[in-house]
């Protein structure tokens, strides 16, 4: 063999043998990668499968790394506790306190709900993206924080449970009427009272509990002042008005008087309130204890009918209200002038149709005596003297008074000639002005006009007998029904 020849083989020998190295390290390239991505992977889905919560992830400040759900709910409750036991919220009033600890506000901390969202990262999206996220993390870390919630409004039953116990309705000082009597007034003091703020009382608690801070809290009550303080009743027992009419023989008309204006002695009339003359007397008929007695009738003329004379008990009752400064509501005149007050003062009343009311408009109640003494109807009226003038005097002014007309003439066939008989007299017209005259110190402060009065004219009149006399006959005289 020629050594060109050898020197052939001996290069085509080393190419196969290069050739078959090559294909050893690719074999053996591949295979290395092979096993290297086959490791990578167990570990990637080692790592992706694990139960714990990976790396860099905390809840409130504590690490959670390696923990599972249940074990980091544990250490969150855990750590949190101590902030649930110190929530305790009290409350006190005078010695007494109320204690409510944090499941009475329905305090809660979302550990599971937060436990559940941070044991997420890392789990969601591709196998790339999941490890991506629990690279990063590990790196910079990833923290939740929970949230403590409370519902103080709870409380509103309760806190209004304790404040209807601390409760204190004020009263107000008392003042008696003895009517008659040698104390004629007694007193009880008034009593401050207190109420508690429900409202209040539970913003001060949300507030204190948003700032964490549960030192007790002492309640405040309000006072309650009542209306009337002893020392304001005891001012009311001045004689405000003192009114008296004077009284005819006439027995059964005193008796009605007498009955009727038992209704008003010793009554109370409060600041507000109205008092009625035929409420207070109710129906005054046969049957209720009056007797017959002269009445107006019709407006011309007088008649006997149950309860004449109670016009009287109306007519001094208002003349004592109007100068004890109280409104008068109701009241009705009489057809003509009565005898017993001046004109355009008198008040009438026929049960149930015409009333006499007034009503208190002073700030304090007014007491009412009636006496009857000497053949007098006598009012007294007592309560709060005012600062603005020292008594009310009524005075009268005519504004016309009309001639009185002559009698209607009437021939009588059962009347004898020379006979008469006035079945009513002629009045005349009369229209008055009275005024609420106030005075202080003696000088007249102030006038208010109080009822315009319009009587009536009246014609009366006159029977005259056309009867013949024969012999033997006495003329009984004239007669006269009529009167005041």
């Amino acid at each position: 063999m020629s050594a060109v020849t050898q020197e052939v083989i001996g290069k085509k020998s080393m190419k196969r043998s290069q050739n078959n190295l090559g294909r050893v390290i690719l074999v053996l390239s591949v295979t290395l990668f092979l096993l290297l991505g086959i490791g990578i992977c167990a570990y990637a889905y080692h790592l992706l499968d694990v139960e714990t919560f990976y790396p860099g992830v905390s809840i409130d400040g504590i690490p959670l790394e390696g923990m599972t759900p249940a074990q980091a709910g544990e250490a969150l409750r855990a750590k949190h506790q101590p902030t649930l036991d110190e929530m305790k919220i009290r409350i006190g009033f005078d010695g007494k306190t109320w204690e409510y600890d944090h499941e009475t506000i329905n305090t809660k901390i979302n550990v599971k709900e937060v436990v559940e969202q941070a044991y997420q990262v890392g789990r969601t999206g591709n196998l790339l993206d999941r490890l991506k996220e629990i690279t990063h993390v590990k790196k910079v870390g990833k923290s939740f924080r929970t949230e403590l919630t409370y519902d103080t409004d709870v409380l509103r039953e309760d806190i209004q449970k304790v404040a209807d116990e601390l409760s204190i309705e004020p009263k107000d000082a008392t003042i008696t009427f003895h009517n008659k009597k040698a104390e004629m007034f007694t007193f009880a003091p008034e009593i401050i009272g207190r109420q508690i703020s429900v409202d209040e009382v539970l913003a001060v608690i949300k507030e204190k509990t948003d700032n964490r801070d549960f030192t007790p809290y002492e309640l405040k009550a309000e006072t309650l002042l009542p209306k009337y303080t002893l020392e304001e009743v005891k001012t009311w027992t001045d004689k405000l008005a003192t009114f008296e009419t004077k009284l005819t023989d006439a027995a059964e008309r005193n008796h009605n008087i007498t009955l009727s204006s038992s209704s008003y002695d010793g009554i109370r009339v409060d600041p507000g309130q109205e008092f009625s003359l035929n409420e207070a007397t109710g129906p005054r008929g046969v049957a209720d204890g009056y007797k017959n007695a002269p009445v107006i009738k019709n407006g011309v003329k007088l008649v006997d009918e149950p309860g004449g004379g109670n016009c009287q008990t109306s007519t001094t009752l208002y003349a004592a209200m109007i100068r004890a400064d109280m409104e008068i509501t109701e009241r009705w005149n009489h057809s003509w002038p009565s005898a017993y007050i001046e004109e355009g003062q008198d008040a009438m009343v026929d049960y149930p149709n015409c009333d006499l009311k007034f009503r208190n408009l002073k700030d304090s109640a007014v007491f009412v005596s009636r006496t009857i003494k000497d053949n007098k109807l006598i009012i007294e009226v007592y309560g709060k003297k005012s600062k603005e003038y020292d008594r009310i005097d009524v005075v009268t002014e005519v504004l016309s008074h009309s001639e009185t007309p002559p009698a209607t003439v009437v021939q009588d066939p059962n009347l004898y000639a020379g006979e008469s008989v006035v079945e009513y007299k002629s009045r005349p017209e009369i229209k008055t002005q009275t005024y609420r005259v106030y005075y202080k110190d003696g000088k007249e402060v102030k006038r208010v006009k109080e009822a315009y009065t319009h009587y009536r004219k009246v014609t009366g009149k006159i029977h005259v007998g056309t009867k013949p006399k024969t012999a033997g006959t006495t003329s009984p005289g004239s007669g006269d029904s009529g009167g005041n």
